[in-house]
């Protein structure tokens, strides 16, 4: 039975008003939640409200900047999402699919998902291997210098850079736009809507192009992965254990800890922190408002985690450790994924229990994201590697590439 999952993790967008009064953290839990409230809590740091925060939270202010534990820098975490989700699928090493692989693109904010939009661009560090169809809404960039083995069909929307050769039997592959293939072209036959690069001396199987040209293609590295280039989840946690509005809302960091039964927490406006999420039983987090969340260490739940972002609300989720969660992970809308983005420092495997559902953006590129089933992402996937047994279906919120829109003098 395949499993849907809708991903949507991240986004500072305008959101609802919000006031003094509204300012609180709320725990709702038959086991005793430790979490305190206060209708006058006051300001970020204890005291009274700051003008900029009040404004922020009304959505007149800046959207959520996340600073950097290293340097003191600040950066607007819409501007951080834009430049991190910049694929339906990045993966720092190779990609090898059992079965069919299909990707598209919409834009949340302006329109529901309708199957098939041109976009949905794909990224592997390493050579692709597949058994089954693959359909790319937007563009292919393969780094490996094993290039990619085909069966079944083949497509891409927009244009294909390979590092390697291109080969196997696939019943038909097209290529819409440009094709730059660096390696021997070995296919019963290939169609490319532009123009067809391939180096000198490389064999050229039969092909249908606009144009061919005998030419160096040079090597592409499609997701940044390497430790320079890399989010640092951690030093934004560390960071932000110090440095966070817990106090204005009367938060206490290990609210989330030894759930038995049920336990929600609603957080309005701000940037908060959590120890942890743990126990036997099941947490909810609702959010309705701008909201950035850092958890310190694992999350680790026996019976599942519903993490309900309501619009206006958006979320910008850290998490520093492990993450295991035995029950199904509900996270996110499938109406706008871009309005949730997770980043995950942990190097642990990703498995989702089935009945999950994932909506939005998640940014793990130390981790194997493991499928056991057919999955269906609204959103995005930067992992280190995807097992998956069945079906992988992604669906793009292209909005996310313009999530700094309101970000200013970062």
């Amino acid at each position: 039975m395949n499993r849907r999952w809708t991903l949507a993790v991240l986004l500072a967008a305008s959101m609802g008003s919000c006031t003094r009064g509204d300012l609180v953290a709320t725990v709702q839990s038959p086991d005793a939640g430790h979490a305190g409230s206060s209708s006058d809590a006051g300001g970020p740091d204890g005291g009274e409200p700051a003008a900029d925060w009040e404004a922020y939270c009304a959505g007149r202010g800046p959207p959520i900047v996340v600073g950097d534990a290293e340097t003191d820098s600040q950066v607007c975490s819409g501007r951080l999402a834009e430049r991190t989700f910049r694929h339906a699928l990045c993966t720092c090493e190779g990609l090898a699919l059992g079965a069919s692989l299909e990707t598209d693109a919409f834009h949340g904010t302006s329109e529901r998902y309708q199957p098939g939009g041109a976009g949905g661009d794909v990224g592997v560090n390493g050579a692709l291997s597949a058994n089954d169809a693959v359909s790319v809404g937007g563009s292919l960039r393969i780094g490996g210098a094993g290039g990619a083995q085909l069966g079944q069909t083949f497509r891409v929307g927009e244009a294909l850079h390979c590092g390697g050769p291109l080969t196997g039997n696939p019943v038909s592959a097209t290529v819409v736009g440009d094709a730059r293939i660096r390696g021997d072209v070995a296919l019963p036959a290939l169609r490319v809507g532009g123009v067809l690069m391939v180096p000198a001396g490389h064999v050229l199987g039969p092909v249908d192009a606009a144009e061919v040209r005998r030419e160096p293609v040079d090597p592409v590295i499609p997701c940044a992965c390497d430790a320079a280039s890399q989010v640092d989840v951690a030093g934004l946690i560390a960071r932000h254990v110090l440095d966070n509005d817990n106090a204005a809302i009367g938060l206490d960091a290990t609210a989330m800890e030894d759930i038995e039964g049920e336990r929600a927490l609603e957080l309005p406006c701000g940037r908060f922190h959590l120890t942890r999420i743990t126990g036997t039983g099941r947490a909810t987090l609702t959010i309705r408002a701008r909201t950035a969340l850092f958890v310190e260490d694992v999350v680790d739940l026996g019976e599942g985690l519903s993490v309900d972002v309501q619009a206006p609300g958006a979320l910008d989720l850290f998490l520093g450790g492990a993450v295991a969660v035995a029950g199904p992970l509900t996270l996110g809308s499938t109406a706008t994924p871009s309005r949730v983005r997770v980043y995950v420092a942990g190097s642990n495997v990703l498995a989702l229990s089935a009945g999950s559902i994932l909506a939005g953006n998640l940014y793990a590129p130390r981790a194997v994201l493991s499928l056991s089933g057919g999955a269906e992402v609204f959103g995005s996937v930067f992992v280190r590697q995807v097992e998956a047994s069945g079906p992988l279906r992604l669906h793009y919120d292209a909005d996310i590439r313009d999530a700094g829109t309101e970000c200013t003098g970062d």
